[in-house]
């Protein structure tokens, strides 16, 4: 049972670092003030809430009324998040900003250790820069993180395949995947073990639903025909998320 809870409370802690590496911010102030803030969409107030459940912490509303932002600022909740995720953390930057705390604490920060297959930091860096959506056209399904940093998306192209692309214009790398072999691979040998904690967990779900359809043509069918029922049906739970 201790092993069990264990390793649930480490693939949390892993998941919670990848989501910190994207969406999260350790802060600072002049006045000495340490604080985490971690910025999430309305729709994925679930994954905010597992924080705070565990750390406390306060969610409020942004201006923008679609975003909600978690902080946590108290010394005892600070100190059990670093323990938590010190050596865990991958981003560059936000390691950096990490040390910050760590110093004022003095804790030592732990570097993190080369990054395995079977570990949910991906899902949580998924859940926090990740898109899922398919192309009609191409036929193809496509899982993605865009990141500022290219060195921590090599490391998921030698993991778990895909490619990486440059986009000029916001001056950032996509990391994606939309080969089928790779998509079914990740959902069979990865998301089967480490799911999303987000409103993208439902696309996920839907994968091998679509797949079944493009097969079968439903996407070019007529509604009056089964798989083209399907096909709307399947592209209604899909357009829920946005």
């Amino acid at each position: 049972m201790n092993k069990s809870k264990d390793c649930l409370m480490n693939k949390f802690n892993e998941w919670l670092a990848g989501l910190i590496d994207g969406d999260g911010c350790f802060q600072l102030s002049k006045k000495g003030y340490a604080s985490l803030e971690i910025t999430m969409e309305l729709r994925d107030k679930h994954c905010l809430f597992l924080i705070k459940n565990k750390f406390g912490g306060s969610i409020k509303i942004k201006n923008n009324v679609n975003f909600l932002r978690y902080r946590l600022h108290h010394k005892e909740g600070i100190i059990n998040m670093i323990t938590s995720i010190n050596g865990l953390i991958r981003n560059p930057i936000r390691i950096l900003q990490l040390s910050r705390l760590c110093e004022k604490y003095k804790l030592e920060l732990i570097n993190p250790v080369p990054l395995k297959y079977n570990n949910a930091w991906l899902s949580g860096l998924l859940d926090s820069d990740g898109s899922v959506y398919l192309n009609e056209q191409s036929v193809q399904i496509c899982i993605s993180i865009t990141q500022k940093n290219k060195l921590i998306l090599d490391i998921l192209v030698n993991l778990y395949g895909g490619c990486i692309y440059i986009n000029s214009k916001t001056q950032s790398f996509k990391w994606i995947v939309f080969n089928k072999k790779e998509v079914i691979n990740l959902l069979n040998n990865y998301f089967n073990e480490y799911d999303l904690k987000s409103k993208k967990w439902k696309r996920i779900n839907l994968i091998p639903y679509i797949y079944d359809c493009f097969s079968n043509s439903g996407h070019k069918l007529s509604s009056e025909t089964v798989y083209g029922k399907i096909w709307i049906k399947l592209k209604k739970k899909w357009d829920e998320y946005n």
